[in-house]
């Protein structure tokens, strides 16, 4: 009898007890799960950066780049950050353009996203002899990280992609007034493709200006951070014995098409003696410890001072 006497007193309680204290045990675990959310967010990593994702609590969204010899596994680079500046570095602003022609033209073919005014490119020119500005080839760049070497006056990079026809008719009259090198990163597949596009009469008119250096664009403008290993050898190879056979020039030197790249296409380019390579991640420091993945600036129509230049 004292046993059942005993349990039942135990069900009294259990029915009586104040629910207040639930609530305020329920009220108090929320706040502090809160104030954990609010101060350290919730992490997580994508591509190398380690990401402290923004929440409805959260102010504001904070990244942590995780710094690596070469970022990996971008699809598109041009929002990553630009790297760490580790090792033996240079100040060396790489100017990117790909159309150079006149506005209207640009608008009538719907190319103004990636076009400057030859005027414009005119006055960008003479800009750069104005500063005092050296401009350079790719593998003098390349060279000079390899060496450990200074580079003489203000050094700077006027770079042209893909291979259009207009660099010739008009950016190359440009070059030779102010008589400043430039470099063109030829995707030879498209070389006479169409009438938009470069022939190699045309290819063959820059080289003999003395003014061009030409760094591998891959064959088809392939994005190299996709395909098989054998499709990136196929890609890589075939460009460059293009313009070794056409303009008779060694190429040891990348530009991937659409700023795409990964280890793998990496990997495979050191294989094949490439010692340099130009993304589209944004800077002006070059340095050794991302010597495969250069910074680029992408020039518009303004003036070269609206870009820090």
């Amino acid at each position: 009898m004292p046993r059942v006497k005993r349990k039942r007193k135990l069900k009294s309680r259990k029915k009586t007890l104040p629910r207040s204290n639930l609530f305020l045990i329920l009220a108090l675990v929320f706040l502090l799960a809160l104030l954990g959310i609010t101060l350290f967010g919730f992490q997580s990593k994508t591509n190398g950066i380690k990401v402290i994702k923004q929440t409805f609590f959260t102010p504001k969204l904070v990244t942590i780049a995780v710094i690596s010899p070469y970022p990996t596994n971008y699809p598109n680079n041009n929002n990553v950050p630009p790297q760490k500046n580790l090792g033996f570095c240079l100040y060396v602003p790489v100017l990117t353009y790909h159309h150079i022609q006149p506005e209207n033209e640009a608008i009538y073919k719907k190319q103004t996203s990636l076009s400057v005014d030859n005027g414009m490119f005119d006055q960008q020119m003479a800009y750069l002899i104005q500063k005092g500005y050296t401009p350079i080839f790719a593998n003098e760049l390349a060279q000079a990280l390899i060496s450990h070497t200074q580079l003489p006056g203000k050094p700077i990079m006027v770079t042209m992609d893909d291979g259009y026809a207009d660099n010739d008719i008009y950016a190359l009259p440009v070059l030779k007034k102010y008589n400043i090198k430039a470099n063109l990163m030829l995707a030879t597949g498209l070389v006479g493709s169409n009438a938009d596009m470069l022939n190699w009469s045309q290819v063959n008119d820059m080289k003999s200006s003395g003014l061009f250096y030409f760094t591998n664009h891959t064959w088809s403008h392939f994005s190299l951070n996709s395909g098989t290993i054998e499709k990136k050898q196929q890609e890589i190879t075939l460009a460059q014995n293009q313009i070794k056979d056409n303009l008779g020039q060694d190429v040891n030197i990348i530009t991937y098409p659409y700023g795409s790249f990964n280890d793998a296409a990496i990997n495979v380019l050191r294989q094949l003696g490439y010692v340099a390579g130009f993304s589209t991640i944004p800077g002006s420091y070059q340095c050794d410890s991302f010597i495969m993945t250069l910074h680029r600036l992408h020039i518009g129509n303004a003036p070269l001072s609206s870009y820090g230049i």
